[in-house]
């Protein structure tokens, strides 16, 4: 079972973001499957299978569409989100990284990898919540970044 360092702690910047006020950590079991060697060849810091996200970073907390939230609302999934939020962009990062190489030098696989490992992490995450988040919006909110998050790694302009 995995763990949390503690509560969120952000300041809302609007219309739709929140700023980190103090780092968040999340530390998964470690007969978890994860693929930590995919996440830390496209630059993420991973320490004894756990990930911290620094104070000062810039989230949304989940991107659900505000239609949805009477299902599956961002504070659900909060602190998972925020975790998923910062695998995603360092994705982005790499993929930007490769871009402005001589050769595009994206490998498909490692890419594939690494972001199934970001969405397993997602899915811990929820499953370690407290308050637990109930089964059928953890595997809801899985099987959408399984499906539609590859739009999500996809380099943008702001990050």
């Amino acid at each position: 079972m995995g763990k949390f360092n503690d509560k969120i702690e952000a300041e809302f910047d609007p219309p739709r973001k929140w700023i980190l006020s103090r780092a968040l950590s999340y530390q998964w079991d470690y007969n978890a499957d994860v693929d930590e060697d995919s996440l830390k060849a496209i630059g993420l810091p991973v320490d004894q299978h756990e990930i911290v996200v620094n104070e000062g970073f810039v989230t949304d907390l989940a991107s659900v569409p505000r239609m949805c939230w009477a299902f599956i609302a961002p504070w659900d999934v909060a602190r998972a989100a925020i975790i998923h939020d910062l695998l995603y962009k360092t994705i982005r990062m790499y993929r930007r990284q490769c871009s402005k190489c001589l050769k595009n030098s994206e490998d498909p696989v490692l890419i594939h990898d690494a972001k199934a490992a970001s969405d397993n992490i997602f899915l811990l995450g929820m499953k370690d919540a407290e308050p637990p988040v109930p089964k059928w919006k953890m595997y809801a909110a899985y099987y959408s970044v399984r499906m539609f998050g590859r739009w999500s790694i996809i380099p943008r302009k702001e990050n």
